[in-house]
């Protein structure tokens, strides 16, 4: 990709991020969330060689979810879902670290590129893509640190399922969150940047 980067760059990596976030809390508080916006966050996971952060995830219209809420937790302060805000800076330290881990990105890519294989191959059913994405995320990033401690209902905690589809959800914010720092993002652009980003994401929407 460029090395220059604009608003609308960094705003969509953004809301890759708090669509991960928002999905991990709608998932474990609620026992599900928009299957349309979990797999289009899950097709950002193959995309290895984009031209522009908006090949990663194809249209805005996929981000509708994480545009709305990233807008929403920004502009909203005194409202702002504080699991929402946790899981998202989680996701974007997490980040951080795949980021300046060469060989686990290495590592994480090539377990990505075998579960695509593979689920061609045998012709996955959600259920098992899920499960082994899932299991992805144990192996490369559950274990980074600081570890996200996901609250919720234990209803939906303890259905296989849905944890599935919760470590799934984590694994993509953690994409879009290297995603913000390959384009030079830093937590610290939240504050500073903090109207700009605001713009460039309501134009987006």
């Amino acid at each position: 990709m460029s090395n220059r980067y604009s608003d609308a760059d960094h705003a969509l990596a953004l809301a890759g991020v708090f669509q991960g976030a928002r999905m991990t809390f709608e998932l474990a508080r609620l026992g599900h969330t928009d299957e349309k916006m979990l797999q289009a966050s899950v097709a950002t996971l193959f995309v290895t060689r984009p031209k522009t952060v908006m090949e990663v995830y194809g249209s805005a219209a996929n981000l509708e979810m994480g545009l709305r809420h990233f807008i929403f937790q920004l502009s909203s302060p005194q409202d702002r879902n504080p699991e929402v805000t946790r899981y998202s800076i989680r996701l974007l330290q997490l980040g951080q670290q795949l980021y300046k881990d060469p060989q686990r990105l290495q590592a994480l890519g090539e377990a990505l590129d075998n579960f695509q294989s593979r689920a061609e191959a045998f012709e996955f059913d959600e259920e098992t893509r899920y499960s082994q994405l899932a299991k992805i995320y144990q192996d490369f990033i559950s274990e980074l640190s600081p570890r996200i401690l996901v609250q919720g209902d234990p209803v939906h905690l303890q259905n296989d399922h849905t944890a599935a589809r919760i470590r799934t959800a984590l694994l993509c914010g953690v994409r879009s969150a290297h995603l913000w720092c390959q384009c030079g993002g830093r937590r610290w652009h939240l504050l500073t940047r903090h109207r700009r980003l605001l713009t460039a994401a309501r134009k987006l929407v």
